[in-house]
């Protein structure tokens, strides 16, 4: 079983790949569109609710096979040498995914949305010293605008992908290393 659950998370993120990929097809990353290029993909393109629907489901198994994975390491205690760095990089995947779901949630452009990402990111620029930046940089100005939707598309499609990716690839070569 302890392979399997790996098996099962590489899985659930290549399933969110594909599903992304075609989804990002009928997206539109504007204020003004993105609400109804989702809307258009759920009601009236063939599979669409069907395609949105294994997104978001692969997205909260990953969450939930991460955590499970992470259990199991605790109760083998592989987190001791030689396999530490195997330890480090599922715990690195943890905030990763996370960030994942919450970039996710506003590309809607819905209430449920907004307020999911406006939140965590008032508390980012609450922390002292680099908080402030770093809401500033994620908003793209001082109030939610376009500049935000695509900074957040452009975090949701590419840059936390590629490091999630990459974290697994290394995680795999690493565990059939050892």
């Amino acid at each position: 079983w302890r392979h399997a659950w790996v098996a099962a998370l590489v899985f659930a993120f290549l399933t969110q790949v594909v599903t992304g990929f075609f989804l990002l097809a009928h997206y539109s990353a504007s204020m003004h569109t993105a609400w109804e290029s989702v809307f258009h993909l759920q009601h009236q393109v063939d599979g669409g609710a069907l395609l949105r629907g294994l997104h978001a489901i692969s997205a909260q198994a990953f969450v939930v096979l991460l955590v499970v994975l992470l259990m199991q390491s605790v109760i083998l205690r592989a987190y001791r040498a030689p396999r530490e760095l195997n330890w480090l990089l599922l715990i690195a995947l943890l905030p990763l995914a996370i960030t994942m779901s919450a970039t996710g949630w506003l590309l809607p452009m819905d209430q449920k949305g907004f307020w999911a990402a406006r939140v965590p990111l008032n508390i980012l620029g609450a922390t002292p010293v680099v908080g402030p930046w770093l809401q500033q940089l994620l908003l793209g100005g001082s109030e939610f605008s376009h500049h935000t939707l695509t900074r957040f598309v452009a975090l949701h499609t590419t840059v936390l992908p590629l490091l999630i990716g990459t974290i697994l690839a290394l995680y795999l070569w690493l565990s059939c290393r050892h």
